[in-house]
């Protein structure tokens, strides 16, 4: 008897293990709401939380709290190259920045000459890092012959509104919402621009999905397996997935947030199976900003 109660007692144990998975606040959800809202079904139970902050992040790290995180890859492999235990498990954003204009002539990325640019957040982010190289690509020195200027995304299609910013860079669902709100204009897909100038299929490796503890193998594929077919949901099931976000996306509507999905390919790719373009992304990162991207991630960087 007391050994069927040992037993039952373990099993209730295993069968209580969570997978705490940390995700950015923000648009990210809506790859995730198919597993939030039980859409999508997983051999293991995954707890879905959220961090604001990287120092939220490496907190939580330190903490080992978490043991999957949704990052975007040059702030993963940056982490990891400082020492800490972060590994590359795959890639699941590979679509989501465009040029937005507003009462300006954008005929080519020459004419951005004289012009102030703003992008989401801060220098070293993924907008930030694109529009720098495309600037060099057409012989334009940033920060020289055309300005970078940072605000949140919100912030820029607010500014874009009141006609106080003419030419941006910005992410889904933000793109739509300059659409919509601020009457923009979407003048470049800059995943095309990036196949253009490096040869690259169109498409770059925005976010990540990064291991940060030594979880064994079965468990891990059955996680990424769930959070691959979540990625799956959105993509097929725009209008529900849509609605399901609007309560963690702070009011945005799920009319915007459906049509974002229309210019946005989550798509769940293993770290192996692309890693020479993601080792490319990070080295002209460095290129354009040294600071962001100290130096490039080894082959240990990639979990699978």
């Amino acid at each position: 008897m007391r050994k069927c109660l040992i037993l039952l007692l373990l099993l209730s144990i295993s069968f209580s293990f969570a997978i705490n998975v940390l995700i950015p606040v923000g648009p990210t959800v809506v790859a995730f709401v198919g597993l939030m809202e039980k859409k999508v079904t997983s051999e293991v139970e995954l707890k879905v939380d959220f961090w604001r902050t990287l120092d939220q992040v490496s907190a939580q790290i330190a903490a080992k709290n978490v043991d999957l995180i949704v990052l975007p890859v040059s702030i993963g492999a940056s982490l990891y190259s400082k020492g800490i235990d972060l590994r590359l498990a795959g890639v699941i954003l590979w679509k989501a920045f465009y040029v937005v204009t507003k009462d300006f002539d954008l005929t080519d990325l020459k004419a951005l000459s004289g012009q102030e640019i703003y992008t989401p957040q801060g220098k070293g982010q993924t907008g930030d890092v694109l529009i720098r190289y495309l600037l060099e690509k057409v012989g334009l020195k940033p920060d020289v012959d055309a300005k970078i200027r940072y605000a949140t995304p919100a912030e820029i299609v607010s500014l874009m509104g009141a006609g106080k910013v003419k030419v941006a860079v910005l992410p889904e669902p933000y793109v739509t919402l300059a659409l919509k709100q601020a009457q923009a204009r979407m003048e470049y897909d800059l995943q095309e621009l990036w196949s253009r100038y490096t040869q690259l299929p169109a498409r770059i490796p925005i976010t990540g999905l990064f291991v940060a503890k030594d979880l064994d193998q079965a468990t891990l594929h059955k996680a990424m397996t769930a959070i691959e077919n979540s990625l799956k949901y959105a993509m097929e099931n725009r209008h529900e997935a849509a609605s399901l976000s609007v309560p963690h996306l702070g009011g945005m509507s799920a009319q915007i947030i459906e049509e974002s999905l229309t210019r946005t390919l989550y798509e769940y790719k293993r770290a192996s199976d692309v890693a020479s373009e993601v080792i490319q992304y990070l080295k002209i990162t460095q290129q354009v900003d040294p600071s962001a991207m100290p130096s490039i991630p080894d082959e240990k960087f990639f979990a699978f």
